[in-house]
């Protein structure tokens, strides 16, 4: 089940805390209130100017029920007019019916944003706080003077003016801070310090036009558009800021921390004493899949619900952050216990199933978890320490590694890999192995698929899949791709082979509108034919950018390059592609093809797909044969080429050519024999 939130990201699962929060603020709230209103009783408020006293009241009533008035911000809430048409209405009369009318005016505006009942409750209670304390800074520090005539309003009005809106500011900002902390199960003081800044901004701003209101009221109501005009702008800027300041530190799809913001979080907690928390970053081990296979909207729905998920899931007083991609990241401040039981509960949670618009979707997780000071006591040093874990938790397959256990031997992470890429080329670290691909009813070459390996000097050698994934995030694809392309043509003209060449290309690739413009320069560098060469894309391409994969797809066919289609089966578009892409191959995934002996469902998948594609005139090649069994199968089946580790393993150049001439060899006497015969 996705845990459901409100718009700021919070919870709405109210706890033992949440309802203890609420009843003190109501309890506060009432104790506030009943001292201004036996002051009121009192003293009673003398010459208040009622006429305006009531314009304020319909403006504020009318604002809180207007969404475009609001300033929404940061994790500390939302700031309406009502403390400026309240405080309006505390300079004008009496603070008791102000805050009758501003508790109403809260609970509609409660109403309006569909809030809990806790919510409304929280609210109304602050409001009557805040504005029961600035009446009683009011009528203590200035019970004489008269408010509402400008020529007997003395320097003691003014100081008093000043005390209510810092008395409202401060005091908004802790109940904020307050109320958030118990219903998002953070810091109270890290609350109060990001949000008391952003409080004294909005609020100030509307505060200070209180005076200028009740001013331009006794004046002349003639000057009440201007200053309505002067009021909308300062709204409409105030809230500009602060949603560029909220979008600065939030990610925009799912809500949470972005990594500039977290490793803030981070710095923050390193800085107090004792120096102890805990970083854990995590990856979804199977959001390409989903993005592949159901498209890029179910990709961003399942972030969305992972980030719900992880935010209900998380240990109180915690920070979770997206950091970019399907990675994600907790921070627990002064946590020292047991850390492989915190990683495993919360592994527990995250990895049940969540629905998806109707679809069960399951997404692996590996977590790397670090510890300050151990592991580290800068922000830098802990992500890189949780992102080496969490690497070793995604090669082991294993739920969680912790940094601890990775310290014996050398582990890389992202952040390594990522800085170690830009170099391996320069050090010719990175080169092509070949793997063959063979005709089925004849055992001969139709072609070589040229795939990039990486021999790290001091971590061995990395999975493709561990860095051409990072690669395509950044522009380091250009260069590999071009390294790629050129190594393996040289290599094939260099020893006279006329095979044909596959190379796999990356959707990033083809959305570049110098590829094709690079690609026929490297192949006129080396003399290469186009007509030889052929790239291999995936389904994920045209889901990226359909348009721009068009383009590419049908320049590079004009200039004789073929096209094939990779992984074709397990994409959320299959029919689509072929549809809209004018291709000559397409290659069915491994998946099917390892169940065709031991699967009537597969052989049956794999056979209507080789129908297909036979229907437009497309050439078929199984990937991931494994035996000569698959091999005959896929040939009963007519299946054009066949490709995989029991027929070739990648191999070097020299290895290929090598094994060229063995195949000659074999097919020769083959030959020979049946002529005798």
């Amino acid at each position: 089940m996705i845990t459901l939130t409100e718009p700021g990201g919070s919870l709405v699962r109210p706890g033992f805390r949440t309802i203890v929060t609420v009843s003190a603020l109501v309890g506060l709230a009432f104790g506030v209130v009943w001292v201004q209103v036996m002051t009121e009783i009192s003293a009673p408020i003398r010459g208040g100017d009622w006429l305006a006293f009531v314009v304020a009241a319909v403006a504020l009533v009318v604002c809180e029920r207007t969404p475009a008035s609001w300033i929404r911000f940061g994790p500390i809430g939302v700031v309406t007019p009502i403390w400026l048409f309240g405080f309006a209405m505390l300079l004008l009369g009496s603070p008791s019916i102000t805050i009758g009318i501003a508790a109403l005016a809260a609970s509609l505006h409660a109403v309006r944003y569909d809030a809990l009942p806790s919510d409304v409750v929280a609210r109304v209670a602050s409001t009557a706080f805040s504005l029961a304390a600035a009446g009683l800074v009011l009528t203590t520090l200035d019970p004489t003077d008269t408010p509402t005539r400008l020529a007997d309003r003395s320097w003691a009005w003014a100081g008093a003016v000043a005390l209510a809106g810092v008395s409202i500011v401060v005091l908004n900002a802790f109940t904020a801070a307050l109320w958030l902390s118990a219903r998002r199960r953070t810091s109270f003081v890290a609350l109060l310090r990001h949000g008391l800044a952003s409080r004294v901004t909005a609020e100030g701003a509307l505060l200070s036009l209180a005076p200028v209101w009740v001013i331009a009221l006794d004046l002349n109501p003639v000057l009440l558009p201007l200053l309505a005009i002067t009021t909308i702008l300062v709204l409409r800027s105030t809230r500009h800021a602060f949603e560029r300041a909220h979008e600065a530190r939030h990610d925009q799809l799912t809500g949470l921390l972005n990594r500039r913001a977290f490793i803030s979080a981070v710095d923050d907690a390193l800085e107090s004493r004792p120096r102890r928390a805990v970083v854990m970053l995590m990856d979804l081990n199977g959001f390409k899949d989903v993005n592949d296979r159901l498209g890029h909207q179910m990709g961003d729905a399942l972030l969305v619900a992972f980030a719900d998920r992880l935010e209900s899931a998380r240990p109180d007083n915690s920070s979770v952050a997206r950091l970019g991609g399907d990675e994600f990241a907790i921070l627990v401040p002064d946590h020292d216990a047991d850390l492989a039981g915190l990683a495993g509960r919360l592994h527990a949670e995250l990895v049940a199933p969540l629905s998806l618009q109707g679809f069960p979707v399951t997404a692996g997780v590996s977590i790397g978890v670090s510890q300050a000071p151990e592991d580290g006591i800068a922000s830098s040093s802990l992500i890189r320490a949780a992102d080496i874990a969490m690497y070793k938790a995604k090669r082991t397959r294993a739920a969680f590694s912790l940094h601890a256990d990775c310290v014996d031997l050398p582990q890389h992470g992202r952040a390594n890999l990522l800085g170690d890429l830009s170099q391996a080329l320069e050090r010719h670290e990175l080169h092509v192995n070949f793997q063959p691909q063979l005709h089925t009813h004849d055992g001969t070459v139709d072609a070589v698929e040229a795939l990039v390996r990486w021999d790290h000097p001091e971590y061995g050698r990395i999975p493709p899949d561990e860095f051409i994934g990072l690669a395509e995030q950044t522009d380091l694809i250009r260069p590999i791709t071009d390294m790629v392309l050129r190594s393996a043509t040289q290599g094939l003209m260099a020893g006279g082979l006329t095979t044909r060449l596959a190379v796999n290309v990356a959707p990033r690739s083809l959305e570049d509108p110098m590829f094709t413009d690079r690609l026929f320069e490297i192949l006129a560098e080396t003399r290469f034919p186009p007509s030889q060469l052929e790239l291999e894309i995936t389904e994920r391409a045209l889901a990226r950018n359909a348009e721009r994969t068009r383009y590419t797809v049908g320049k590079l066919r004009a200039q004789g390059v073929r096209i094939s289609i990779d992984d074709f089966g397990v994409g959320y578009s299959s029919y689509q592609t072929l549809r809209m892409l004018d291709v000559d191959r397409v290659k069915i995934d491994r998946e099917f093809v390892q169940g065709l002996l031991t699967s009537d469902r597969d052989r049956k998948i794999v056979a209507s797909l080789i129908g297909l594609a036979h229907e437009l005139d497309l050439d078929v090649v199984a990937e991931g044969v494994e035996s000569q069994m698959v091999w005959h199968a896929l040939r009963e089946l007519d299946c054009d080429v066949v490709q995989g580790y029991g027929i070739a393993v990648p191999m070097t150049y020299i290895e290929l050519r090598t094994w060229l001439s063995d195949l000659a060899e074999l097919h020769a006497s083959s030959t020979a024999r049946s002529s005798i015969a």
